[in-house]
């Protein structure tokens, strides 16, 4: 009897220490799986990007909203770089094949902009690609309509936000901006009489000129404002809003624009205008333009008017005039353009000529360079609402660039 209660004994203290035993090495093990578990889900999805000349391999990156992103960079040529400008992304990738990680959290839903931020070479403007931010692993993003990303890509038809003088419809994307510089050489190509001819002159390089600088800021999705100011100190502020806006290859696009200019820092003989903006692409080879335009007070002293009114003649032109603006850009080469606009006045004032100007382009990255030849040497609805020059034409060139 006893024999057996030991035995019992004997079996539930071998259950019992077996049972421990399980249980303490079972622990640890259970706790290093929740630990691996967790480690998992904490390391980063990595993705490798390839760089050369002058694509990203993957150009479209989709990753998730909360994703913890690594993107493997590395360089099969040249030096590149990859920045992503709307997340404050921009790594330097070295020409020997070394990959540069790149650390993110992917935030609100959106599309974003990758693009090439080291010039390396002809084709640096088109290398570039998207990174789309989207609800969950397998949705899909969605483009009802312009976006951030439309707005910061390079757009081989519309590279600036001006022809020579009138208005594209360039859209400026949000909180980005745009500076320009247009000089026109004042010395008419044919010279003056004595002067020692063209040549002797270099072309007209060798006379004053007329420098205006413009600043252009994105307000809002489809909105910017600026200012132009010349060192005559004419200036003209502007508002720019897009109703409209198509990239394909038979795209139309609408805008409106309202500007008021006057002399001395806006002191003296103000006037101002609202026009519409009309573009129409062919293919991707042309881009063509329409703009009605009304300006006020026109018949002032303004610097550039070539044939200001009598004050004593109660019966002359008046002070508003009704012009449309024609022009177009075609597209020669990647990156090589031709450039001409038309301003004929249908009504109102109209002294002197009709605005002419003719001109080429070259696009090397965010800059735009701008050789153009004009009848006149303003620059502004109200310059070319007073007239231009019968016989003369003037030589200059327009710098442009876009911060984005």
């Amino acid at each position: 009897m006893m024999d057996t209660e030991v035995g019992q004994t004997m079996m539930r203290t071998s259950a019992v220490l077996l049972l421990s035993v399980m249980l303490v090495a079972s622990g640890p093990t259970s706790a290093a799986a929740a630990n691996s578990d967790a480690a998992a889900a904490q390391r980063p999805r990595e993705i490798e990007v390839v760089a050369s000349r002058f694509t990203f391999e993957p150009a479209e990156i989709e990753v998730a909203v909360g994703e913890s992103v690594r993107l493997l960079v590395h360089s099969v040529d040249v030096e590149h770089g990859f920045a992503i400008p709307s997340l404050g992304i921009g790594e330097t990738i070295p020409p020997d094949g070394t990959a540069v990680a790149i650390d993110f959290v992917a935030g609100e839903v959106g599309r974003h902009r990758i693009l090439c931020s080291s010039f390396c070479g002809a084709g640096h403007g088109r290398m570039g690609g998207t990174l789309s931010i989207v609800a969950s692993a397998d949705a899909a993003p969605t483009a009802d309509g312009p976006d951030q990303v439309d707005d910061l890509e390079l757009d081989p038809l519309e590279t600036e936000f001006n022809l020579v003088t009138l208005p594209t419809t360039l859209r400026m994307p949000q909180g980005k901006f745009a500076f320009r510089i247009m000089h026109r050489f004042s010395r008419p190509l044919d010279g003056h009489e004595g002067d020692g001819g063209l040549v002797r002159n270099f072309f007209g390089f060798d006379s004053p000129a007329i420098i205006a600088l413009e600043f252009r800021y994105g307000l809002l999705p489809g909105t910017q404002i600026g200012f132009n100011r010349s060192n005559t100190r004419h200036m003209q502020i502007f508002a720019r809003h897009n109703l409209l806006w198509q990239r394909g290859p038979r795209g139309i696009g609408l805008d409106i624009q309202a500007s008021l200019e006057g002399l001395d820092n806006f002191s003296d003989d103000h006037g101002g205008s609202v026009q519409a903006i009309i573009s129409k692409r062919l293919d991707d080879r042309v881009s063509l333009y329409a703009q009605p335009t009304f300006v006020g007070n026109v018949n002032n002293a303004l610097f550039f008017h070539p044939s200001p009114r009598d004050p004593d003649d109660e019966d002359g032109p008046g002070d508003a005039t009704f012009m449309v603006g024609l022009g177009a850009r075609l597209r020669m080469r990647p990156t090589v353009y031709v450039v001409g606009e038309f301003v004929p006045r249908l009504g109102g004032f109209d002294g002197g000529a009709n605005h002419v100007s003719l001109a080429v382009e070259k696009v090397v990255g965010g800059h735009v360079f701008q050789l153009n030849f004009s009848n006149s040497l303003g620059t502004t609805p109200l310059h070319h609402a007073q007239g231009a020059h019968k016989d003369n034409w003037f030589i200059g060139f327009n710098i442009a660039r876009k911060f984005f």
